[in-house]
């Protein structure tokens, strides 16, 4: 049996049990049989079998509940609670899904991202063994690819693409600041190799506690240092900050049927006022004044830019894309 045949009957396993508990082994064994058409059964041996893969493979533990007769995710609030474990599991899924509803497949429409994906491999195998990376990369903002060597630290999936992020190797340890620590965004890398330079990783050190002030991809700010943020949302854009908060620390700290507000406590920096940007018009950054200046200062550009437009009359002149008359 194939690799991805038997991921997909842990996949099957654990959304049934976890949807379905308490479930009798009896009752999974029907089950089973029913999703699959009859082709195999469950056996008791296998069952186990199984069991014992998804705990090694996503540490999730199966129990038997004698009280309750039956089959549970015992440490359900555990899964949830571990980011990486809970993406594996909703990617596996839904790629189960997709491959057993292929007569769908001009039905359900997919995003093309960027991906580097190529690259996860040599890069998890350098941060095994703390060796420092060549890094031949793409550099937008210098316009043209530059060569450098990398600590690979962690990485980070952001906005549908991965990320490499790490320390340029023989430069010194930031203190108080970020400078030479990048992200370096995997698409973007032209070549990348495993050299024969070894690195130490600071000491105790957690990507998620190392990062946690903020929002995305970029690292500090010139104008601003990590702080208290408030921002007032309008009571329609509020069930969608609640459902996807944009950071962390977001906390409504107070709402009416007209608006909400939100507080947070991170860096300012360049994407986040991106993302502030982009729910503009249902938005108000209250705190800090320095922030909400800047804000003014980005939208009165903005219609400047309008503004001139207009100034110099007619209509642009599509090259492609034609206008119906």
């Amino acid at each position: 049996m194939s690799a991805s045949e038997l991921l997909k009957k842990y996949i099957w396993l654990f959304e049934t049990i976890n949807n379905n508990a308490p479930i009798s082994l009896k009752d999974l064994i029907k089950r089973f049989k029913a999703h699959f058409n009859g082709s195999e059964e469950l056996s008791r041996e296998t069952f186990f079998r199984h069991k014992r893969a998804i705990e090694e493979l996503f540490g999730i533990e199966i129990e038997y509940i004698r009280s309750k007769g039956g089959y549970v995710i015992a440490n359900k609030d555990d899964v949830n609670e571990k980011s990486m474990q809970q993406w594996i599991l909703q990617t596996f899924s839904v790629s189960t899904m997709l491959s057993e509803n292929q007569d769908l497949k001009k039905r359900i429409l997919l995003e093309h991202i960027p991906s580097g994906q190529q690259h996860l491999q040599p890069i998890m195998k350098a941060m095994r063994g703390n060796k420092v990376l060549k890094v031949k990369y793409n550099s937008f903002r210098r316009g043209s690819a530059i060569e450098m060597n990398i600590e690979p630290w962690c990485i980070k999936y952001f906005e549908q693409r991965w990320y490499l992020f790490g320390k340029e190797y023989g430069k010194p340890m930031p203190k108080d600041s970020k400078d030479n620590l990048y992200f370096l965004a995997l698409d973007r890398v032209k070549d990348l190799g495993e050299t024969d330079l070894k690195f130490s990783m600071p000491k105790k050190f957690d990507a998620e506690e190392f990062l946690k002030d903020y929002y995305g991809v970029m690292l500090e700010d010139e104008n601003f240092d990590v702080q208290p943020i408030a921002i007032l949302v309008d009571a329609a854009q509020c069930p969608y900050l609640r459902t996807v908060p944009l950071h962390h620390s977001q906390y409504e700290a107070y709402k009416n049927e007209h608006y909400s507000i939100f507080e947070y406590k991170l860096c300012p920096t360049f994407d986040f006022r991106q993302k502030l940007f982009s729910l503009s018009d249902s938005i108000e950054v209250l705190s800090p004044k320095e922030l909400a200046d800047m804000m003014k200062k980005d939208a009165a550009e903005m219609v400047r830019a309008y503004n001139y437009t207009e100034e110099q009359g007619g209509e642009y002149e599509f090259k492609i894309h034609k206008k119906k008359s």
